[in-house]
């Protein structure tokens, strides 16, 4: 494991780390978990689920033309190792790396 780096604050898109991992906690709720490829800080990233009718589901021609396959769901993650890095404006953490993770579908129950 590479030592966590004091660089510099800076918003930059960047690959996902070579150790992102997706697992399901005891809520069932989908995190990510990985190692910042720019300042190597570990991260712990979740999404909880919405209840179903809290979002809308599409136009309805797409609800109602077919079977349409669902787009994987990306969401963006940031850094947020527990460190205030040189040039941080807002001293919350996290190195301003960010990158995308594509939650897979939970596995069938009893699998």
């Amino acid at each position: 494991m590479t030592a966590h780096e004091d660089v510099p604050y800076r918003e930059q898109r960047v690959a996902p780390p070579g150790d992102l991992r997706q697992h399901t906690d005891e809520a069932g709720i989908p995190e990510f978990t990985g190692t910042c490829p720019v300042c190597h800080g570990s991260n712990v990233f979740a999404l909880p689920r919405l209840s179903p009718g809290t979002v809308l589901k599409g136009w309805p021609w797409r609800r109602n033309g077919g079977p349409v396959a669902p787009d994987p769901e990306q969401h963006r993650m940031d850094c947020e190792c527990p460190v205030t890095h040189p040039q941080d404006p807002l001293e919350h953490g996290g190195c301003g790396a960010w990158w995308t993770v594509v939650v897979r579908p939970a596995a069938p129950q009893g699998s």
